[in-house]
């Protein structure tokens, strides 16, 4: 999920001093509360507000766990979910200061988001193998595990083999992956509920016109994720609620029901969600 995303309340610039942006982070606890919801992994964003969720959420019961910003390529995809980086000295610069503010993981920004004009085209590759792997080591040796937002084999690949611990997304993903995944130990978090949900929208949806590609993308996804469950691959429950028609809260459920329907099972989500959330 994303906490700074899908709500037009939180100011991007000044979200983490905002009062209105207080209170929406205190209807996000009550919300997922009363769906059911235990525990939340974010993907963050570029106001930070990850920062203020995980404050209220301590004294709530509900488990929370942020990278509070992103990290991605300069002039690539990302830049409404974190800083943009230049080189790898930069990285590491930034990277240290990020710590310094305690983000319970790392998040950095691969690839970008499938086409949808194109099926099964993403967004360009935006850091180096030697820039992913600089980055990935420095957030391990001060004890972060490391979320990499991946789409296509190429950019899926080249997080599996820098050490990344989970694989967001995974679109385009092929069996060469799904064995690498398996034998690395990685953990894959395909999100189903976007193009799910964009390809059961109705008629007055603006999103209407994606529904064809969004239903190609969704099915081929499943398929994927039956594969990687039956081969013993980790998977793990995330919506990307946030997103486009993945609204907070229902997202999650929505998530639920596809990786269920994709032959998981409830104990297996909740036994790998508490190995990624990092609770016993």
């Amino acid at each position: 999920m994303h906490c700074g995303l899908g709500n037009n309340r939180i100011n991007r610039q000044s979200g983490i001093t905002d009062d209105n942006t207080v209170k929406s982070m205190k209807h996000f606890v009550e919300l997922y509360k009363k769906k059911g919801i235990q525990a939340m992994r974010d993907g963050g964003d570029i106001s930070g507000v990850g920062i203020i969720l995980r404050d209220i959420s301590k004294d709530s019961g509900l488990i929370y766990r942020t990278p509070i910003r992103a990290f991605y390529k300069k002039k690539y995809y990302g830049d409404f979910l974190g800083e943009p980086l230049e080189d790898i000295k930069d990285g590491i610069q930034k990277m240290d200061a990020l710590i310094k503010e305690s983000p319970d993981f790392i998040k950095i920004i691969l690839t970008g988001i499938m086409s949808f004009s194109k099926y099964g085209v993403s967004g360009p590759i935006g850091f180096s193998k030697d820039e992913c792997v600089a980055m990935i080591d420095h957030a391990h040796h001060r004890g972060l595990s490391v979320m990499v937002h991946a789409n296509t084999p190429e950019g899926i690949m080249l997080a599996l083999t820098s050490g990344a611990d989970t694989i967001e997304h995974g679109y385009g993903i092929d069996n060469d992956c799904l064995c690498a995944m398996r034998e690395s130990g990685v953990v894959w978090v395909p999100t189903l509920a976007p193009f799910a949900n964009i390809s059961k929208c109705d008629d007055e949806s603006p999103m209407r016109k994606y529904r064809e590609i969004s239903e190609q993308y969704f099915r081929q996804h499943q398929l994927q994720v039956k594969k990687a469950n039956e081969m013993g691959v980790s998977i793990a429950l995330g919506s990307d609620s946030g997103a486009t028609l993945v609204s907070h809260g229902q997202g999650t459920l929505d998530e639920q029901d596809y990786l269920l329907s994709c032959g998981l099972t409830e104990k297996k989500l909740e036994t790998i969600g508490k190995q990624v959330i990092g609770i016993k």
